[in-house]
Formats: structure tokens, sequence, C-alpha cells
């Protein structure tokens, strides 16, 4: 290969390979052929022959008669993919509440199957909602991007909570509707009141005591509006939405 081709990326065996050694490193201060086939479940020929290819690339010293150790370019992209194993998995035990094996499975899988600009993105994403201490609703306007003081945020999270504790009060209090609810917002099902027809039917329809919505449209023309339950679009006459009293949230 002439210099100026450029060197085509780490296959996912590969980085597996880069990733055992870099724990057994961790582990036990040493790697060898034995320990990294054992740890990935593969035949000892295979590791050898995974080696000498990585050790082509630089990013391993190794000699069939001595141990395996990372270079410092082996080190570091070791490390990188460590690291997005690492956050990917707790993206799914913390965020989507994913049993850990289960995590741990799947994060191996995700790491080598997603563009690096969305690992990145999700990366991102986590050490953001990791860091700030109330607004992750942030990430969504920019603010990771210049977000160095938590006391502007704790502030804002303050005062939207006292108005989300009287909105919540004063919509029990007087009987919020769902017809009333704004576009955009998301309410909890309090109750449903009615004939047995209509209660009947927006149960059916999804809407009971305690569900969570988000209204993602209301034409008063035609009487209609369109809430979202679980990722479900669910379509309803004003009428209808009249009988279901909420709660912003």
């Amino acid at each position: 290969m002439s210099s100026s081709e450029a060197v085509p990326p780490l296959t996912s065996a590969m980085e597996d390979y880069l990733e055992a050694i870099y724990h057994l490193e961790q582990e036990r201060r040493i790697a060898r052929v034995r320990d990294i086939a054992g740890r990935l479940g593969v035949k000892m020929s295979s590791v050898s022959a995974a080696l000498k290819t990585l050790g082509a690339r630089g990013l391993i010293k190794y000699d069939p008669h001595q141990y395996i150790t990372l270079t410092s370019k082996g080190l570091f992209q070791a490390k990188e993919i460590v690291r997005k194993h690492e956050v990917l998995k707790r993206f799914l035990v913390r965020v989507l509440q994913v049993e850990e094996n289960t995590a741990e499975d799947n994060a191996c899988r995700i790491e080598h199957h997603l563009d690096p600009e969305v690992i990145d993105k999700l990366i991102s994403y986590v050490e953001f909602t990791e860091t700030c201490p109330v607004d992750q609703t942030g990430w969504l306007d920019g603010a990771s991007d210049r977000c160095d003081n938590c006391a502007h945020c704790l502030e804002e999270a303050q005062r939207k909570m006292l108005e989300r504790v009287e909105a919540q009060k004063a919509a029990l209090e007087y009987g919020m509707k769902l017809s009333e609810a704004e576009v955009g917002s998301q309410i909890m099902v309090d109750r449903i009141t009615g004939p047995a027809g209509i209660i009947a039917g927006l149960t059916e329809g999804g809407l009971e005591s305690g569900v969570i919505a988000q209204i993602e449209g209301k034409d008063t023309t035609s009487g209609n509006m369109s809430i979202n339950i679980k990722g479900y679009h669910v379509k309803l006459n004003l009428f209808e939405a009249s009988h279901v009293f909420v709660k912003p949230i």
C-alpha cells in the first residue's frame, strides 16, 4: 500500500481484539494469546492471525514468544473503543432502563454498527445529561455547547417546578380538560367522565387514568385533535376530549 492510500478502518473483530488486550493489561498487566482466545471465545490460531494484523498497523507489539502489549497508538484507540462501549452501556442501563447483562451484549453490537458521528452524538448526549443537574431538555436547544455554569439552570428549573406545581393544582381544582391542553404540551390523564359509550371508546384508544400523552395538534375548525401515547398517534374529536380531565406535566 502506498503512503498516499488511506488505511482502512478497523473491523469490528479487530476492535474486539484491541478491547480484550486493553482489559487484560488492566487486569493482569499482561496479555497472552491463550487469554485473549479465552476472553473472546475464539481459537488461538485466529488470535495469532489477528495479532499479526494489529502489529502491522502499529497498534500492538507482538512476538509469538512474548507477551502482547499495546503501543501508544494502540492504547489510544483501545481507550476510545472502551469509552464508547461504556457510555453506550450507561445509556442503555440508566436512560432506557435495560437490564445490565442485556445492555452489555447490546452495547457490543451497537458500538460496531453505528456511524462514528452517531456514536459521538450519543456519547455527548449521555455525558451532557449526566453532567447537567436539572435541564436535560437544554440539549435540544444546543445548550451542551455553551453550558459552563449550573446556577442559571438551577434557578430556571426551580421556576419551572413552581409553575408546574401551580398549574397542576389549578388543573385539579378547576378541572382542566384534554381539549384545553396546548399543542406541544404533555399531560397526565386524571379521570374520564361522561356516558359509558364515550368512556369505553376513549379507554380503547389508550386513554385512562395515569396515562401520559403529548398534544400533537388541534384543529378547532374540524373539531379534532391528535395526541401521542407511548409512540402511538391517536385522533379524537374535541367533544370526546372534553370528557377527559388532565393535569399538565
